[in-house]
């Protein structure tokens, strides 16, 4: 009896992927975010329409626990391999891209349930973008 084995996918490294590369850049630098924001003081209730100042933010508790989350859930994307960075690039990219949209809507009224600033809006829709990009236009395929 034969056995043939099929060669097992290539997977590229983290510096051959854009995708596993941004996950893990921009997974740190929101994590880190977010553990440091766990600091600030007088933020409010959960949800606070206010929140504390925190460099060019305004953050909330609520605000924070996203930004541990999806921070997290970008590293181990990025760590994982390219089709779940990419995944997730896309759905926290597009996730940001609402809350940047969505924070110059809300702003200054009581629906501002994240507390969001400029500072705010304009970080997500920066990183939102990046990733949406770079999930979307990235991993093309080599021809060798």
């Amino acid at each position: 009896m034969t056995t043939t084995t099929t060669p097992a996918a290539y997977e590229p490294t983290i510096r051959e992927s854009p995708n596993r590369a941004l996950a893990l850049t921009i997974g740190t630098v929101v994590l880190l975010l977010g553990a440091v924001g766990f600091f600030a003081e007088d933020m409010g209730s959960f949800v606070s329409t206010e929140g504390a100042p925190l460099g060019p933010w305004n953050v909330n508790p609520a605000l924070i626990v996203i930004w541990v989350l999806t921070g997290a859930a970008l590293i181990i994307a990025g760590a994982s391999g390219r089709a779940a960075a990419r995944s997730i690039n896309l759905a926290v990219g597009a996730l940001f891209v609402v809350f940047g949209v969505a924070g110059f809507l809300v702003r200054d009224t009581e629906a501002n349930y994240l507390a969001l600033n400029l500072g705010d809006d304009i970080t997500h829709l920066v990183a939102g973008a990046l990733l949406v990009l770079t999930a979307v236009g990235a991993e093309r395929r080599r021809r060798r």
